[in-house]
């Protein structure tokens, strides 16, 4: 098995072990590092696949390069549909590529395969005049990574101390991107911090500062320590954070999937969510999790101290299906079909 690192890896990347029948093949020093990814698959993978006689391309992305040559199957992953149905909120160069390769991608592949039944849906939908017409669906996390664990006194002091958390508080993980509805979130802060005293923690993106965020948090109105902005923070340090968290909140207008939701219910981490495309799938009917309907603030806060003040364990036996030894293991039997 070949593994094409057109930019090389990102030095966050934390890899394990690399089994002896895993080559990678590293590019980061034949192209340009402004050169667009996009443009560097399309000049290099025909040319590995006739080299290298490959027999199966997998793209983890919606995108298959022109010019493979036709002995070689192709399979893509489709994480979601946003690109869409949600196309205003995107840049005009995605915008442009969406255009141009994701609807040639999923129309041409041998194979497809998408981590949610709600993705595939959106995938049957929009594309019924596709090569493949039986969609392979499933999805997980790292299960070595995201699971229960009972965190030491020193461990849950050393969380408060390294992101200054100062009460109980409710975990934000996600990107700021406009999907993702973290303003409404923030709205509903000065009251769960002033009559709850309810921290939010948020974790991944760019600073608040790059964004139109920086008008909430620095409103006069809003209370400066009800919310504590991370960054990216370490595995690691994630999987503690969904442990000690009191629950973890999303209020995303559409998720492929749903990953920080099912990560924090595989750590023990209750959810409140809201009630659309694939967050359903993960966490409505769930011991542990709550999906919330619409976007009314006092449903939305009364659910949130619902869920803080009656904590309730989550069961992981009900979310046995979400495993990538079992989901490998349908895959390798689709692949042969």
């Amino acid at each position: 098995m070949y593994i094409l690192l057109p930019k090389g890896l990102d030095p966050r990347t934390e890899l394990p072990a690399i089994p002896k029948n895993i080559i990678l093949l590293d590019y980061a020093k034949r192209f340009p590092k402004r050169l667009p990814n996009i443009i560097v698959l399309q000049l290099l993978v025909p040319y590995l696949c006739r080299k290298l006689s490959i027999e199966l391309y997998y793209s983890p992305v919606p995108h298959l390069p022109y010019f493979i040559p036709s002995r070689t199957r192709t399979m893509i992953t489709i994480h979601d549909v946003v690109n869409i149905e949600m196309a205003d909120t995107m840049s005009w160069t995605n915008r442009l590529a969406t255009s141009v390769f994701f609807g040639q991608a999923i129309k041409k592949a041998d194979r497809l395969w998408t981590n949610s039944y709600y993705t595939k849906s959106k995938v049957e939908e929009y594309f019924p005049l596709r090569h493949c017409k039986d969609i392979f669906t499933g999805g997980a996390v790292n299960r070595h990574l995201f699971y229960p664990k009972a965190l030491s006194d020193q461990e849950r002091q050393y969380i408060k101390q390294r992101f200054g958390i100062k009460h109980k508080f409710l975990l934000f993980v996600g990107s700021l991107e406009p999907r993702k509805n973290l303003k409404f979130l923030l709205s509903l802060m000065p009251h769960l911090y002033q009559t709850h005293q309810l921290q939010l923690v948020v974790v991944g993106g760019k600073s608040w500062k790059s964004s139109d965020i920086k008008d909430i948090v620095e409103s006069p109105s809003f209370p400066q320590a009800s919310t504590i902005f991370c960054g990216y923070v370490s595995n690691e340090e994630l999987a503690n954070l969904y442990r000690y968290a009191d629950c973890f909140v999303s209020a995303a207008l559409m998720e492929g999937l749903g990953m920080p939701q099912l990560e924090a219910l595989l750590c023990g981490c209750p959810v409140v969510t809201a009630h659309n495309t694939a967050m359903i799938e993960v966490a409505e009917g769930k011991e542990g999790a709550v999906t919330v309907e619409g976007y009314d603030p006092e449903t939305w806060q009364q659910t949130i101290i619902n869920m803080v003040n009656n904590r309730k364990p989550v069961v992981q036996e009900q979310l046995a299906e979400y495993n990538w030894e079992r989901i490998i293991q349908r895959l390798l039997k689709y692949l042969s079909i």
